[in-house]
């Protein structure tokens, strides 16, 4: 099932309307429509806050669709792209990212 299948099912089922979670987005009714209609582009940033209004877990929704995903921070982004630079300037050789799912292993050979 798509994540925003999902996630219109879960507020259905919580009883809890479009105009409700679009004050929450600050957004009007009508794009939150347009969203779970997939007319727009549902954002990193609103479907975070979504599931925070909805109490679930983001990556309960992510686990089960057919493709794999990561939720990254700018942060994140900023050390992903830092270590690429030095991986690809041969200054790091083996690379192991840890995260609560597991590790990770790169060895540049």
């Amino acid at each position: 099932m798509k994540v925003i299948e999902s996630l219109k099912l879960i507020r259905e089922s919580k009883k809890i309307t479009r105009d409700q979670i679009s004050k929450y987005l600050n957004i009007s009714s009508g794009t939150f429509r347009d969203i779970e209609n997939e007319r727009i582009r549902l954002t990193l940033e609103n479907f975070l806050l979504i599931c925070k209004f909805l109490e679930i877990s983001p990556m309960e929704l992510l686990k089960d669709d057919d493709e794999h995903y990561i939720l990254l921070t700018t942060q994140d982004i900023k050390a992903l792209n830092e270590l690429t630079t030095k991986i690809n300037n041969q200054q790091i050789n083996k690379v192991n990212i840890n995260d609560n799912h597991g590790i990770i292993n790169f060895d540049k050979k």
